[in-house]
């Protein structure tokens, strides 16, 4: 029986250092498919993705693609707002940043220094065809990013009962 034990050790290890001589001899494994490493727009759904699944209207608004195109994310100008997100009471919560008609503009030029015109001049001229009584600000030009107040709600009429009394 000892025999019978020891036979079967010495085939399994030669098999093994078989098996081990053959994949010296194999080529490499193909590397796993990746995606591009420099893509044009990130995933939408990526780093904004739970801002999106109460603010899905930016999937489709021209300054939020526009940003998100250059990876410029929900969190670059608004935080994390970690507890906004976890917000089961929709909007009671207030995100970490928001700006104000008057701080829009000095928080685009945290990013955006140059102008094709100078912001003074074009403000000036604004102002100079009194297209309004506030001076504009960038998302006057070039698009907005605002949630809307949403329309009032028609209070519930109950249904009036049936037959003349």
């Amino acid at each position: 029986m000892r025999a019978h034990w020891s036979w079967i050790a010495a085939t399994a290890v030669a098999l093994c250092l078989a098996a081990l001589a053959q994949d010296q001899d194999a080529p490499p494994p193909a590397p796993e498919p990746t995606a591009p490493a420099d893509t044009d727009v990130l995933d939408p759904m990526g780093p904004n993705g739970a801002c999106y699944v109460c603010h899905m209207t930016f999937l489709r608004e021209d300054l939020a693609k526009t940003h998100l195109k250059a990876k410029v994310t929900c969190i670059r100008c608004h935080g994390l707002s970690a507890a906004h997100a976890n917000d089961e009471n929709i909007g009671a919560t207030k995100p970490d940043r928001l700006y104000e008609r008057t701080q829009v503009s000095d928080s685009c030029r945290e990013c955006h220094a140059t102008h094709e015109a100078a912001p003074e001049r074009v403000i000036q001229l604004w102002l100079d065809r009194e297209l309004t009584e506030v001076p504009p600000v960038c998302t006057d030009c070039h698009g907005t990013h605002r949630i809307d107040a949403p329309a009032p709600q028609q209070p519930e009429v109950p249904p009036t009962q049936g037959g003349a009394g």
